[in-house]
């Protein structure tokens, strides 16, 4: 057991580091308890904990967005440099990054993942681990995953008109290309917007706790990438087919259904 001075010592320290961060008393002292309670010697255990750091996660856990902000202070810069030592592009560090924040802070079948954090290593050292097994866990999504191709020729029978099937195995590969570099045109916000929601299934008030902004933000954000997405998508197909407006406009109505589809092998 702890003692009341132990941790009251502990949450000055904290309040201390993070003055304008609030996190419930009874909560940070049950949080700290928790973490020292296999120690045999509790109050040296608890000497030991990075507990500003603990405070930190805990504020982030509540998805307040000055502690979301703290947070990107100090451990964005971290997990960016960190993704970067694995080659990646600068865009792919930058989605990662994304992904790495939604995966801590996006409560999915439990607490969120910072509310795991024990504070027996530093935010900073904790944080990169969990950069690392995300950056592998894409590597390994893209060498088990289909390529493109393949997947637009498996759209399911039952949702095909004969119509769609001939246009889709007639211009398969124009497509492919035309909605990859359409994709490739976005910006990294766009982009990272339209995986949490399309492929992470994120909430708009989730993604908007992400990035501090209300949920008709996001949506406005949402619909402005996918009008970009489809017309740069059929400005792209246009450029590699030989077809005049009005029958490119009947293909691409027919091919549109193929863009969500892509999204999710893409993304």
């Amino acid at each position: 057991m702890l003692a009341d001075d132990e941790l009251e010592a502990a949450l000055r320290e904290a309040r201390t580091a993070w003055p304008h961060l609030t996190v419930d008393p009874e909560a940070f002292a049950s949080a700290l308890a928790h973490h020292v309670r296999d120690a045999s010697d509790p109050a040296a255990a608890l000497r030991e904990l990075a507990v500003a750091d603990l405070y930190l996660a805990q504020a982030c856990a509540t998805g307040a967005r000055d502690a979301l902000a703290a947070f990107a202070e100090r451990c964005d810069a971290t997990i960016a440099a960190c993704l970067r030592d694995f080659g990646l592009a600068t865009h792919a560090v930058e989605e990662l990054v994304q992904e790495v924040r939604t995966k801590l802070f996006v409560a999915i079948d439990g607490p969120p993942k910072i509310a795991t954090y024990s504070g027996r290593a530093a935010l900073t050292s904790w944080v990169k681990t969990v950069a690392t097994r995300t950056a592998l866990d894409r590597v390994r999504k893209k060498d088990t995953t289909l390529h493109d191709d393949e997947v637009l020729a498996h759209v399911p029978d039952a949702a095909d008109s004969p119509e769609l099937a001939h246009f889709r195995d007639r211009y398969r590969v124009e497509f492919k290309e035309a909605f990859e570099a359409a994709l490739a045109s976005l910006d990294v916000r766009e982009r990272n917007v339209m995986r949490q929601y399309f492929v992470d299934r994120l909430t708009l008030d989730e993604i908007g706790a992400l990035y501090g902004v209300h949920k008709t933000t996001v949506s406005r954000w949402l619909d402005t990438a996918r009008l970009a997405l489809a017309k740069r998508t059929r400005a792209q197909f246009r450029q590699r087919v030989d077809a005049a407006v009005a029958d490119l406009d009947s293909i691409m109505r027919l091919l549109q259904s193929q863009i969500d589809l892509s999204l999710s092998r893409v993304l």
